[in-house]
């Protein structure tokens, strides 16, 4: 039985609350329940996209994007996709939530091909990033849970006093710099 993980990761140029989440599914079949915009009603919300669209900053240069709405029960929530690479990310930014991203990493598991979905919300700095989890990690953490059932996978049930419980205090880690010094052991009580 699987578990979402979350931690909270401070990096050069903000704070994500990171959710890993293993799936005994492997990549391809994981990647297209996530993103089959009809099916996505059953753990989040349909969607629909438009036509993807170049960005332009200053300089006239920026990356494509591409408009996404979900379409709630009560409400559109709108939003664009900043990146997408098919069976690896999907990289959005939604206008209540900020940025968020969803990556698959095959692993070889018990059951065979496995994938780890690791879903990231940033925000700007730790307070921040403690903020956000506190307010969403608990509605995050369960729209995951219901993908997983999504894909037939047996997940344990999370009262809604455990989320927030867990949600609430999250440890901090630092990003690996990639410069060959461990910088995992971030001080927890860094604000």
């Amino acid at each position: 039985m699987s578990e979402p993980s979350p931690r909270l990761v401070t990096w050069e140029n903000g704070t994500d609350l990171v959710i890993e989440l293993l799936l005994a599914r492997d990549v391809e079949t994981v990647w297209n329940a996530l993103t089959d915009a009809e099916t996505a009603g059953t753990w989040f919300a349909p969607f629909r996209l438009g036509e993807e669209t170049a960005d332009t900053g200053d300089d006239g240069d920026g990356p494509a994007s591409r408009p996404l709405t979900f379409e709630l029960e009560d409400a559109d929530l709108d939003g664009s996709v900043l990146s997408c690479d098919d069976y690896d990310h999907v990289l959005l930014e939604l206008e209540a939530f900020g940025v968020l991203g969803i990556r698959l990493l095959p692993v070889e598991g018990d059951s065979g091909d496995e994938s780890l979905l690791v879903f990231t919300h940033t925000a700007a700095d730790v307070e921040s990033a403690r903020g956000q989890a506190a307010d969403f990690g608990p509605m995050w953490d369960t729209h995951l849970r219901l993908f997983a059932r999504a894909l037939g996978i047996d997940i344990a049930e999370a009262t809604e006093p455990e989320l927030v419980a867990a949600y609430s205090d999250l440890s901090l880690e630092a990003a690996d710099s990639g410069d060959g010094t461990d910088s995992a052991d971030a001080d927890e009580d860094e604000a």
